[in-house]
Parts: C-alpha cells; sequence; structure tokens
C-alpha cells in the first residue's frame, strides 16, 4: 500500500488524489514500478512510473461499425490501414540493462518478457533507448487468450503496431515504417495511402473481405497527420469471438455478446450480404454449442475451466507467471512443465468458481431472480 506520494511521482500526479485504489506499486530487478489503475490527470490507466522514467499508457482507440460512414466522418487527409491482429497489447522498453514487456494494465509480463529475445532481433533500443516498441503478441499458445488462431498452429510471434517517444506521442507513420525495416522489426501489414474518395473506399472494402476469407481479426485506419485512428472488425472474427468465450458466458457480462451481434448486423446491412442457412447455423452453433458442453461438465460434477498452453525459456518463469496471474484474482492449476527442444511446453488452467456455483445451482433447481 502507497501511504505517501514517492518524489519521483510529484512532478506527474496530483497528491490529493492519489490511494491505494489508483495507484499500485511493485518490485522486479531492485526497481520499485508504480503502476496507474484510472486514468488520472491525462495519463490513461496502465501509465507505470518509476526512478529516473515513465511509460505512457496505451490509447484507448475508438471502434467503427459502418466501414464507409467511419472512414468520411473522421479522416479528412491521407490514412494508412494497418491489420489489427488478435493477440494481446504489449509495451516493451528498455530499462537500466533490461528490456521489459508491460501489459496494457502496467503489469511486467514474465512470460513475454522471458520470450522477448526469441521474438524480436537485436539492436531497437541502441538507436532508440528511451522510446517504447508497441506490438501485439499474437498466436494459440499465451496465457492471455484461449481462442485458436487459424492462421498459428503453435507458439506465439510479435507484431509491431507503433513505436512512442520518450514523451508517450506516436512517432510518425512513416518514421515507424522506415524504422520497422532497417530493424527487421516484425511489423504488422498495411495498405496506403489512401484518401476518403469512393474509389479507395471501395479498396478498403477488398482489403477487408480479404482479411475476413483470411480468418483475420480487422484493420486499423490511421491518420497520417492528424492522428486519428480507428479499429473495424471483419465478420468471422465476431463469430470467433462467440464461439471463443461462450463456454465462459457466466463470466462476460451480457453486453460482450450483445455488441458482437450488432457488429454482424451491421456489416451484413453496409455490405448488402445475405446470411445463409449456413452462415446463420455457425452464429448460433457459436453461441450454443459451447456453452451446452459447458452446462454438460458442471451438471456431471466438474468445473468451468479454461486450459492454456505456453513455451518459456526458463523454468522459473513459470512461477513468476502464476503469481503474476494469481495477482489478478485467477484461480490457477499448473498441469505439466516437459522439455520440448530448447523450451519447456507448459499446461495450465484457470477454473472459475463463483460461475461454477453458481451454474450448478440453477442446474439442481433452485430459483433466483432474474
Amino acid at each position: 500500500m502507497i501511504t505517501e506520494l514517492p518524489d519521483l511521482l510529484k512532478n506527474h500526479l496530483p497528491e490529493e488524489r492519489i490511494n491505494s485504489e489508483t495507484l499500485h506499486s511493485f518490485d522486479i530487478s531492485g526497481r520499485t514500478f508504480y503502476r496507474l489503475t484510472k486514468d488520472l490527470s491525462g495519463l490513461p490507466r496502465g501509465t507505470v512510473f518509476w526512478d529516473g522514467g515513465i511509460l505512457h499508457g496505451y490509447q484507448k482507440i475508438k471502434r467503427i461499425i459502418h466501414l464507409e460512414q467511419g472512414i468520411r466522418r473522421y479522416f479528412r487527409g491521407p490514412f494508412y490501414v494497418e491489420e489489427k491482429m488478435d493477440g494481446y497489447n504489449v509495451r516493451v522498453r528498455r530499462i537500466g540493462d533490461e528490456v521489459f514487456a508491460f501489459t496494457r494494465g502496467g503489469f511486467i509480463c514474465p512470460f513475454t518478457t522471458d520470450r522477448l529475445p526469441d521474438l524480436l532481433p537485436p539492436g531497437f533500443f541502441d538507436d532508440c533507448p528511451d522510446h517504447t516498441l508497441c506490438g501485439e503478441v499474437v498466436g494459440p499458445e499465451n496465457p492471455y487468450n484461449s481462442e485458436t488462431v487459424p492462421y498459428m498452429k503453435e507458439d506465439i510471434a510479435f507484431f509491431a503496431f507503433d513505436i512512442k517517444d520518450p514523451g508517450g506521442k506516436s512517432i510518425s507513420i512513416g518514421e515507424r515504417y522506415r524504422i520497422y525495416e532497417k530493424k527487421a522489426l516484425p511489423f504488422v501489414r498495411h495498405w496506403g495511402p489512401f484518401t476518403n474518395s469512393d474509389s479507395d473506399i471501395e479498396e478498403i472494402k477488398t482489403i477487408v473481405f480479404e482479411l475476413d476469407r483470411e480468418d483475420r481479426e480487422g484493420i486499423v485506419i490511421k491518420s497520417v497527420a492528424e492522428g486519428e485512428e480507428v479499429k473495424y472488425v471483419t465478420l468471422s472474427s465476431c463469430i470467433r469471438d462467440i464461439h471463443s468465450t461462450s463456454h465462459l458466458m457466466t463470466e462476460l457480462p451480457a453486453g460482450f455478446y450483445i455488441q458482437r451481434l450488432i457488429r454482424i448486423a451491421a456489416i451484413t446491412y453496409e455490405h448488402s450480404l445475405t446470411l445463409d442457412d449456413t452462415a446463420r447455423l455457425s452464429i448460433a452453433d457459436a453461441l450454443i454449442e459451447p456453452l451446452g458442453d459447458t452446462v454438460s461438465r458442471v451438471a456431471s460434477g466438474e468445473s468451468i475451466k479454461e486450459f492454456f498452453t505456453v513455451r518459456v525459456n526458463r523454468k522459473e518463469t513459470m512461477d513468476a507467471l502464476m503469481l503474476h496471474l494469481g495477482r489478478a484474482g485467477v484461480s490457477l492449476h499448473l498441469v505439466s512443465i516437459e522439455r520440448a527442444g530448447t523450451r519447456y511446453r507448459c499446461v495450465f488452467y484457470r477454473t472459475f468458481p463463483k460461475g461454477t456455483k453458481d451454474l450448478r445451482r440453477k442446474l439442481r433447481g433452485h430459483a433466483f431472480y432474474d
């Protein structure tokens, strides 16, 4: 618990608004870090402070559900389209002699940090020592998302999508692309520049349809000069989101599913798509099939579970990862750690005691108010 605002924070935060609900501290590698748990004084949630530095939280990106109208509303000048990858967001920063991967919430992820030497070529921080490399970690073997990745069969990969200067501002798109190429950094696919002309919007729609056929998540549209960004997803990604989570429906707010159904309806409306029986059945199956399996398992006495597989370079990383996830209130159970080539392949699962108990009571005939 933080009882007094450290000197290193007094230039950034109003002392009277700091409490245990807005700022948390943690120690790693002999350093004390402080992370914002809420937006405060113009700094977003996930901003991290330490003696001698600050890592700015990653900004939220607006979503559009009507592609053409969204482009016309938000973009007057030239813009690029980048692929939106389906994984989890990390900010990579060198602090002293170490390189860390920070989650969106401002935690140092032990798993991603362990794998950074495998994911990134060396040299970026030699030229940009105080910059932050932002990217998406994608792949079926990660500790946060159990959703399958149709275009990856195993392990994980990193895709850069932004570079922040020491002040937390994104450097220009052109400079970003130049650095990606120069440093041989893996980065998201991009197209453009475009304008909001009829012909360019039609080309962007073609790109989205191709991404949909490839089972990709969608796009992020980024202005060259104004700094505006919006995201737009494919029809197939909405259905995959529903299918990959409906077995956990007792744990998620109803709005999660409502929003995805609205996106499906908006996509079919804008692009004059007709959902045939097969498409409608796939949406229904995405909602019902995994949930039905959960009901059957709970009725037979099992708990609601979600399994994960990860590959780490050091066994000790799993101890740190389990502790890291446990701090967030996640109930975890390690299944196995086995040598797999040069790494360790680890399997664990999380359980959902509250959702399991609630569903089991209902299946045993207990009445409830809704």
